[in-house]
């Protein structure tokens, strides 16, 4: 079962094409920009500035002050978005389950299954994070103790994907699809300063791991194709 549905080339093309058309869909709820800058940090995007927040000042600058009224409909919208999010987890944690099962077929090493298990991990992190963010958003007059619950599962995450990209990188070298491993090493070492500094570089660390799922994608894509012609071709 578990080889069927994650363990080839095909099935890691279409979860990943699940997970490239699902996260399209965020654009149907959530804010599409920040209330204000929040001083000194260089993050743009509404729902990172959301899951990095610390403070609520933060969460005044994701959704806006008391009294804006564009307030309560980021609000609503974020709180659909983060429900959307829970599908959002499943096709992308079972994206780098199957992107490593299909490379210990490929490979002939099965322990690479276990470098897929960091997806599920992602996943699992991420759902508790959703919780998190939907109770802060239930009640935003009284954010704590939530926002200072939020960062570990936040990064338990991050970290778990950007090392899984790192560790594809690893596994198509050994398939000697070299741009795409020199496409997916970055976040594994962006991703420390996104870690170090969430507000300054944490938006960008964690761009460096879309930029290797599409590596991931592509070769997924190429797989496919080339086991489909040797597959149709005559002996």
């Amino acid at each position: 079962m578990l080889r069927a549905g994650w363990g080839s080339w095909r099935a890691c093309l279409l979860w990943g094409l699940a997970t490239l058309i699902v996260s399209q869909g965020f654009a149907l709820f959530m804010p599409g920009a920040l209330a204000h800058p929040i001083p000194g940090a260089h993050i743009q995007n509404p729902v990172l500035a959301f899951e990095f927040a610390r403070t609520a000042a933060h969460l005044d600058a994701v959704f806006g002050v008391v009294g804006d009224p564009l307030r309560d409909g980021r609000i609503a919208g974020m709180i659909q978005g983060n429900l959307f999010d829970y599908l959002f987890m499943v096709v992308y944690g079972s994206f780098v389950l199957a992107f490593f099962g299909a490379s210990a077929a490929a490979t002939g090493n099965p322990r690479w299954w276990l470098a897929g298990w960091l997806g599920p991990l992602a996943a699992g992190s991420d759902a508790i994070e959703n919780a998190l963010l939907l109770s802060i958003n239930g009640d935003m007059a009284t954010p704590q103790p939530e926002l200072s619950g939020l960062p570990l599962p936040v990064w338990i995450k991050f970290v778990a994907l950007a090392v899984a990209c790192g560790l594809a990188a690893w596994a198509l070298g050994r398939q000697r699809a070299w741009l795409p491993a020199l496409l997916c090493l970055p976040p594994a070492l962006a991703i420390w300063f996104g870690v170090a500094a969430p507000l300054r570089h944490g938006e960008a660390a964690v761009g460096t791991i879309a930029i290797a799922w599409i590596a991931m994608l592509g070769w997924a894509a190429w797989r496919t194709w080339r086991d489909r012609k040797a597959a149709i071709s005559p002996r």
